[in-house]
């Protein structure tokens, strides 16, 4: 029936847990949240594995694999405390910042890449059209306020 309701973790994991329950070291409520356990941390595994995938990262590494010394701006002890999460204990937040342009903005090329609506082309002819009064360009070199920048 597992398989017929496609749940392999704990298809998995079922031999085990009756072998728990007939030993008698595990009650059936238990053994039901042991095989739901299974699942789902095999489906977790498996949702991980396949972002992880699509991400096309080129190398998967640990913060102890990292090689600080390629990068001697950042400091070890640093990254070290940020991932013990202290900062949270101490309702702190974490800001981090880059030089400009060090960062490539993935954001911009996707705004960019959207088609533009025709509404607003249509409402700015039309506003345009029915204004009797003619607008004036702004010089580049002032802003439209008249304050110079």
């Amino acid at each position: 029936m597992l398989a017929d309701l496609r749940l392999p973790g704990a298809l998995e994991a079922v031999d085990e847990i009756l072998a728990d329950v007939d030993r008698g070291s595990l009650h059936a409520s238990q053994a039901i949240e042991r095989l739901l356990t299974a699942q789902i941390t095999l489906r977790n595994n498996h949702r991980l594995r396949t972002a992880m995938r699509s991400s096309r990262l080129p190398a998967i590494k640990t913060l102890q694999q990292f090689d600080f010394t390629f990068q001697p701006s950042i400091r070890h002890e640093q990254v070290e405390s940020l991932h013990e999460l202290a900062f949270i204990k101490r309702k702190e937040n974490v800001i981090f910042l880059a030089l400009r342009g060090s960062v490539r903005p993935i954001w911009r090329s996707a705004w960019r890449s959207r088609p533009r609506s025709r509404a607003g082309a249509s409402t700015t002819a039309r506003s345009s059209a029915s204004s009797s009064r003619s607008r004036q360009p702004v010089p580049p070199d002032s802003s439209p306020d008249g304050c110079a920048s």
